[in-house]
């Protein structure tokens, strides 16, 4: 372990997913910030979080622990000198790395004292921009490319041969104990209190991990995605882009979706740019991730083929009882083992509260835990903040303000204060 300051800015260089980059392949954020650098790591962050949210002006000294769980996966664990005696295990969101959620949870975390630990789900560095002709290997294996206009194309570890999403919830369940190995060589004990806390996929992953065990004290999610037969992404975004292709917007409102709203310069709407940025690209990698007739990951092919041919009629999938019945075995079923707070975005146009957010609030009462449970819902804030300070926006409100008072709220529920 090293010491030294803990902060998201003062993040160190790491070890990154390819041991060597081949020709044509970069990280998504250009040649300023390569894989594996502290740059890297910052951007990772800030992609996130709402741009007036900064690092703290004061050092956090402490103690920084690295490692990896198997291949492709990769955690970081840092121990602040003045520990509270609590570990706070954070669930990665999207396609990101375990320092997705340094400027969100991290910094204010370790601020107060927490220990904190976070991995990647085992997804390597992510995505990787490729130029034309390029390709990512792993495991000896070409991953799907999604086609980008001009040529070029990202690809994703999560498309990596036995990358399950299975596995998500036992990486947090095993970053604890990590992080109370940690906590045991510099402090002499492990944590009395563990909290677990997660956005987007990595709120689904904290929710997964919680009703599978009782070993965390309680858990935050934001914006978590819910994935069951029922409700999941694969269905809604199947139905938002049906809707953006017909220009027949009320189709989405119709599905679940938040209404659209245009922006201030009138280039734009909201339905529009999540079109752009998050529409296609979501659905098609967990489309082909999950498809019997495409998945790499759960071993059916290892032809890149199949998931490539999508890329341009993405549209025009459609889920099948194969799919259904493999998301049956990583589905959520509400029966959450800890106090929890589930926090949602009004208007988040990628992860709809009408489909994520309120069904779960259903599984719980189902499950018969809703005395373990509170539900949030922040008016005019998007799936992440960094959307929610967009100028061309003015309606929209960064949701992150009133996730750490929920954070406040849960601490003072578990320990007895409120």
């Amino acid at each position: 372990m090293e010491y030294g300051d803990l902060r998201s800015c003062a993040t160190p260089a790491f070890a990154p997913a390819l041991a060597s980059v081949p020709p044509g392949v970069a990280s998504l954020y250009g040649a300023a910030a390569p894989f594996g650098s502290p740059e890297f790591a910052r951007r990772d962050a800030a992609d996130i979080a709402p741009p007036s949210l900064r690092c703290p002006e004061a050092p956090i000294p402490g103690w920084r622990d690295a490692g990896s769980l198997w291949p492709c996966q990769r955690f970081s664990i840092r121990v602040p000198q003045r520990w509270n005696g609590r570990v706070v295990v954070a669930g990665c969101p999207g396609q990101r790395t375990e320092f997705a959620s340094d400027v969100l949870f991290a910094d204010a975390l370790l601020a107060r004292g927490y220990a904190y630990a976070a991995g990647n789900k085992g997804n390597g560095d992510g995505a990787a921009l490729l130029e034309p002709g390029a390709s990512l290997r792993v495991d000896g294996v070409r991953l799907p490319r999604f086609a980008l206009p001009g040529g070029r194309s990202v690809a994703f570890w999560q498309h990596a041969p036995e990358h399950v999403m299975e596995r998500w919830p036992h990486e947090l369940v095993a970053l604890l104990d990590r992080a109370n190995e940690a906590l045991s060589r510099v402090h002499g004990r492990p944590a009395e209190l563990a909290y677990a806390v997660g956005l987007s996929n990595g709120g689904y992953q904290v929710r997964r991990a919680i009703e599978q065990s009782a070993r965390f004290d309680g858990a935050l999610t934001w914006n978590a995605v819910l994935w069951t037969r029922e409700h999941n992404p694969l269905d809604s975004l199947v139905e938002a882009i049906a809707a953006f292709e017909s220009r027949d917007m009320q189709r989405a409102v119709d599905a679940g979706f938040p209404p659209d709203l245009e922006s201030a310069s009138g280039a734009a709407t909201l339905y529009q740019k999540n079109a752009a940025a998050y529409w296609y690209v979501t659905l098609w990698l967990h489309a082909t991730l999950l498809d019997p007739s495409t998945s790499i990951a759960y071993g059916d092919v290892r032809d890149p083929e199949p998931a490539e041919s999508w890329c341009a009629r993405i549209g025009s999938w459609r889920s099948s009882p194969a799919v259904a019945a493999r998301i049956q075995g990583f589905a959520n079923t509400g029966a959450v083992e800890c106090k929890t707070i589930d926090v949602a975005s009004a208007y988040d146009h990628l992860i709809p509260p009408n489909v994520h957010f309120a069904p779960y609030c259903r599984l719980v009462e189902a499950a018969g835990r809703s005395t373990r449970y509170r539900a949030r819902l922040l008016p005019y804030a998007q799936h992440v903040d960094a959307w929610s300070e967009d100028p061309e926006y003015p309606q929209l409100r960064p949701g992150h303000g009133a996730v750490m008072e929920a954070w406040d709220e849960l601490v003072d529920w578990v320990e007895g204060r409120g």
